[in-house]
């Protein structure tokens, strides 16, 4: 990556109106190992200060979408306004060539070539350019998840309604182990299994599954698999050769911190041709990518703003990132996990877990559990309401503060009181 670091700093010499970020330098300690730095205070310090800090309200629901480095939201913001002054020009004869360099660099991430990945604008489009791209015949069979990401599975209900094919269901609740997950994807593959949709971290609770092993399993019956990795991309180890997916869809505005929206699309290169694109395309049968982003004016700040939110990435360093991230959720589990009451919708162990887990609490709905830490603790986080994963969800990410952290434990340690002796009193 070094080399596309020395491309993107030529490009941005080359146009100096764009050269409007002072790019600071926020590297690892590459002489430290992950698991020593992420216990190292100093060092996450400069990291979170490379962030904007909410004004009032701690943000544990970094799940949904992570807050972009000062360094992305600045260029962002100057890229707008520039377009502002003459849009056709700075889009069209400025920002435009810098395309093919982003596209490069997101490819060097995941291990493809540049001519297999398309920009978007999020995981929901690049996810429906292949549910609704993919040719499939009236009795073929798809295996997804009734806990994948919800216009997941609403997008394979549609194409179910409207096209006859049949989608095998299976179902999770956080209690499997990853042999029972395996199990449990293999025992729906048939002999007209002709797709799988796997999610790589289901979102709902941050349970992370084996997908290599799901995948190599899928492969043995000629089925394609499309891979979402909306929330494992840039925290855990991402090769789309090594996986072996046929398809792989993200967003860069979760772990990648990219401007918001932005999303990646990924398709083997011998698949571009026989998968239509979502929008029109003058060719749709193209053996090119470029087919996914014919969406005529696209917001051309978000896509340069990815090259900073790249640079920065690869400064901190995605393992001592991912290890960040596991220090943080057992600086919290591991003290809440004992209180009455509380119960996880999430395995725990290192294998099956990163970062974000979903709770609940005796007596309290999950929407009543979030609007209590934010009403009275001034804490933000995420409801769930999917079946088998209803709960709260937290999740920290690398720019949070442990002593906010603490501050939502000492949160539940006293909502859990008083619900114990509320409890007792009715007795």
């Amino acid at each position: 990556m070094n080399e596309w670091i020395t491309k993107w700093q030529e490009f941005l010499n080359q146009n100096p109106v764009l050269n409007v970020v002072e790019r600071q330098q926020t590297l690892a300690l590459h002489d430290t190992s992950p698991e020593e730095l992420a216990t190292n205070e100093v060092f996450w310090s400069k990291v979170r200060d490379s962030f904007p800090k909410p004004d009032g309200v701690i943000n544990l629901n970094n799940g949904a979408v992570s807050s972009g480095p000062f360094v992305v939201e600045k260029a962002f913001t100057s890229y707008y306004a520039l377009i502002n002054t003459s849009p056709s020009y700075y889009i069209w004869k400025v920002m435009e060539n810098g395309r093919e360099l982003i596209r490069d660099g997101l490819a060097r991430l995941i291990n493809s070539s540049a001519e297999e990945i398309a920009i978007l604008r999020n995981t929901t489009e690049a996810l429906n350019n292949v549910i609704f791209g993919i040719s499939l015949q009236k009795g073929d069979e798809v295996v997804a998840c009734k806990q994948d990401y919800a216009k997941t599975v609403s997008s394979w209900k549609q194409r179910e309604l409207r096209d006859g094919i049949l989608i095998k269901w299976i179902e999770i609740d956080g209690t499997e182990s990853n042999e029972d997950i395996i199990a449990k994807y293999v025992s729906a593959f048939t002999s007209k299994t002709k797709f799988l949709s796997l999610t790589h971290v289901i979102n709902w609770n941050g349970q992370v599954l084996p997908v290599e092993a799901i995948i190599k399993e899928a492969k043995k019956k000629n089925i394609k698999v499309m891979l979402d990795a909306a929330h494992s991309f840039g925290v855990l180890e991402t090769d789309v050769k090594k996986l072996d997916c046929d398809y792989f869809t993200t967003a860069l505005h979760k772990w990648l911190s990219g401007p918001i929206p932005s999303g990646l699309l990924y398709i083997k290169k011998e698949l571009i041709a026989e998968t239509w694109p979502l929008a029109s395309s003058n060719t749709p049968l193209s053996e090119n990518i470029r087919k996914f982003e014919e969406l005529s004016i696209q917001l051309l700040p978000n896509v340069l703003g990815l090259g900073y939110a790249i640079e920065f990435h690869l400064h901190v360093g995605r393992p001592y990132k991912e290890e960040r991230l596991r220090f943080l959720r057992n600086f919290w589990v591991n003290q809440i996990c004992k209180l009455p009451g509380i119960s996880f919708k999430t395995p725990l162990n290192e294998e099956q877990n990163l970062v974000m887990v979903n709770l609940s609490l005796q007596g309290w709905e999950p929407l009543a559990l979030e609007t209590e830490l934010l009403n009275t603790y001034q804490i933000h986080v995420g409801s769930v309401l999917w079946d088998k994963m209803e709960g709260i969800r937290v999740t920290v990410n690398i720019y949070t503060h442990p002593a906010d952290i603490q501050k939502f434990v000492e949160a539940l340690v006293k909502i859990t009181s008083k619900q114990l002796d509320l409890v007792n009193h009715e007795n």
